[in-house]
C-alpha cells in the first residue's frame, strides 16, 4: 500500500524573517531534514508544495525524488497549498500525511501513525503528548474529497477534524517535539539548542 506525505513549504515565513525551510537543522536545512525523515518512513509518495521563492527549494526537492508542486496562489492561505498537494497525491494512497516545513518530523512517530490508523476503523490519526495533540496529522484517503474542499473561512483542516472527531485516533507519544512550531527567531533558537544541541 502507498502512503502519501504532503510537505507544505509555500509560505513567506514573514514572522521568522527568513525562509524557514532554509534554516540550519542538524547540519542540513530544515527542508532537507524533513525530506530525509520522510524517505526513512513508510511514506513513499512525497509531495512538496512550494510557492514563495520556490526556485530556492527546487534542486533539493529533485535530489530527493519528491513530486514538486508550485502553488501560484500561496498568498490565499494554507488551504490552497493543501489542496494543491492532495491533487498531486497518488490516487491509490491509503493515507495522506499533512505536515509543514517548520514542524520537524520524527520517522518513528509518523510510521506509528500509519500503522495504527491502518489497524483501526478511524479516519484521522494525531500524535499526543501529555494529553495535548500535536502534529503531523494523518488522514485516511477516504477523506480525500473533503480535503479538496477545505476553505480558510471554515477553519481548513480543523473543520474536517471536527466533523470526524468520533473517528479520530489519538496516539500517545513520549516525544514533545510534536508540539514544536518554528514561527519566530526565538522559537527557532530555543528548539535548535534543545533538539540539536547547537
Amino acid at each position: 500500500m502507498t502512503h502519501t506525505a504532503i510537505l507544505l513549504a509555500a509560505g513567506q515565513s514573514s514572522r521568522m524573517g527568513t525562509l524557514k525551510g532554509l534554516l540550519p537543522w542538524n547540519g542540513i536545512t530544515l527542508f532537507e531534514h524533513q525530506l530525509n525523515t520522510l524517505r526513512k518512513s513508510v511514506f513513499t509518495d512525497i509531495v512538496v508544495v512550494l510557492g514563495y521563492e520556490a526556485e530556492k527549494f527546487l534542486s533539493i526537492g529533485k535530489k530527493h525524488s519528491a513530486k514538486l508542486v508550485i502553488n501560484e496562489h500561496f498568498q490565499d492561505g494554507k488551504c490552497s497549498s493543501i489542496i494543491a498537494g492532495v491533487k498531486a497525491a497518488d490516487t491509490l494512497s491509503e493515507t495522506i500525511l499533512i505536515t509543514s516545513v517548520d514542524q520537524p518530523l520524527h520517522p518513528v512517530i509518523i510510521n506509528k501513525l500509519a500503522g495504527n490508523l491502518r489497524n483501526s476503523r478511524c479516519l484521522i490519526a494525531v500524535p499526543s503528548h501529555q494529553g495535548k495533540r500535536g502534529h503531523p496529522i494523518l488522514f485516511s484517503s477516504r477523506l480525500r474529497n473533503e480535503l479538496l474542499s477545505i476553505k480558510e473561512e471554515k477553519m481548513g483542516l480543523r473543520h474536517v477534524i471536527q466533523e470526524h472527531e468520533k473517528f479520530l485516533l489519538e496516539l500517545p507519544v513520549e516525544n514533545e517535539q510534536i508540539h514544536l512550531n518554528l514561527n519566530h527567531q526565538e522559537d527557532y533558537k530555543i528548539a535548535l539548542k534543545k533538539y540539536t544541541g547547537r
